[in-house]
């Protein structure tokens, strides 16, 4: 029986359409309909997401899925629950569930509608963001930086549980470090206004917004960098490139760069990738620039097993491989200039980071979006 989720399209594009809470195919949302849960599909972007993107599952099957164990080995463990989680749609479905349905599921509220503002990271990826949220939002429920997938949504289940038990109701606000912000309410208009007071209280507690005012870089030296990209990564067009303040200032040098130096949260991995080239700015001192750059891509294309999307070039300015990459480094800037309001910086870990890079289920995420 194919149920009425218009409205859960209309709140998955506003939001998607709203650079404030989520870029790209960021973000998931979802509909429970009596024993059915409709939620986005992997791959789709919400921003203009229609009912082809949602997948229709059955929460009896979602639910028996905690009945089960699984292995202790964490690629044959999310294997294995990628299968249950397949076999857990309606029949007739043969789209991909978000890897969140499971997490989704077990919130025991009709909408639920998870996104990843810029400003709600810079709390989400600090140091001292434990503290302030429980500051800021003495209701929400705080999730550690745990892998995506099976042992998220555990972890959730097992410290929902815990909240209950202490305050006699299920958590409607549950904010996961290094990752985002799940909202969950009965009506369109109880998430609006939740959102809505989040983003208000941040923006009061912040100490200063980035500083994205363009700024005009060595055009000779951008000239060198997109000729050595155009080399090796092939293609005629200039690629994407930023120079403002905030980057000047964080392109001083390695010190001011490491804010920026690594992964805040998934999506950042999956489209900028999980750590930008740094060029110092010697390499303009060398007869043969374009070959000394061209040389710092191949090294890190050997060591990483990937090619940089991101080359950020000591000052003068960060290049993207596409757009898409450029959006998310920018993305990666706002985080760290918000992270100043509560205690600086915290990266991913180096653990959680090799996870994301070779989990299947975020490769297949990433190919969906490029195709």
């Amino acid at each position: 029986m194919q149920h009425d989720i218009t409205k859960l399209l209309e709140v998955s594009r506003r939001y998607g359409s709203d650079a404030r809470y989520v870029l790209l195919g960021g973000g998931n949302t979802s509909l429970k309909i009596d024993d059915v849960m409709y939620v986005k599909a992997s791959g789709h972007a919400l921003a203009n997401i229609d009912a082809s993107g949602f997948v229709a599952m059955s929460l009896p099957r979602l639910e028996a899925i905690w009945n089960k164990t699984y292995p202790e080995d964490p690629t044959q463990r999310e294997k294995e629950v990628l299968a249950d989680m397949m076999a857990s749609r309606s029949d007739g479905e043969t789209a991909r569930p978000s890897v969140e349905a499971l997490l989704h599921a077990i919130i025991p509220f009709r909408y639920v509608v998870h996104l990843h503002p810029a400003i709600v990271n810079g709390l989400t990826c600090s140091q001292s963001g434990k503290t302030a949220a429980a500051r800021l939002f003495p209701e929400a429920l705080w999730i550690p930086l745990v892998n995506p997938g099976y042992i998220l949504a555990k972890t959730v289940r097992d410290a929902q549980a815990e909240y209950k038990k202490k305050n006699a109701k299920d958590a409607s606000l549950i904010l996961l470090q290094n990752h985002g912000v799940f909202v969950a309410a009965n009506t369109i208009q109880e998430i609006d206004q939740c959102y809505k007071d989040i983003m208000d209280i941040l923006q009061r507690s912040i100490v200063r917004k980035p500083i994205f005012t363009v700024v005009k870089p060595n055009a000779a030296h951008v000239a060198l960098v997109q000729k050595a990209m155009q080399t090796y990564y092939g293609g005629k067009q200039p690629y994407p490139i930023i120079a403002n303040r905030e980057l000047s200032t964080r392109l001083s040098n390695l010190e001011s760069f490491a804010s920026i130096s690594s992964s805040y949260t998934p999506d950042h991995i999956v489209y900028s990738g999980f750590a930008p080239l740094w060029v110092d700015k010697t390499v303009f001192f060398a007869k043969d620039t374009v070959s000394v750059l061209i040389e710092l891509f191949k090294n890190f294309e050997i060591e990483h097993g990937v090619p940089a999307k991101i080359i950020a070039v000591q000052e003068t300015a960060v290049f993207a491989i596409n757009e898409a990459a450029l959006l998310l480094f920018l993305d990666t800037v706002k985080v760290a200039a918000f992270t100043e309001s509560f205690g600086g910086p915290r990266f991913m870990d180096a653990n959680q980071i090799n996870f994301i890079r070779n989990w299947e289920v975020e490769s297949y995420r990433a190919n969906m979006v490029a195709k």
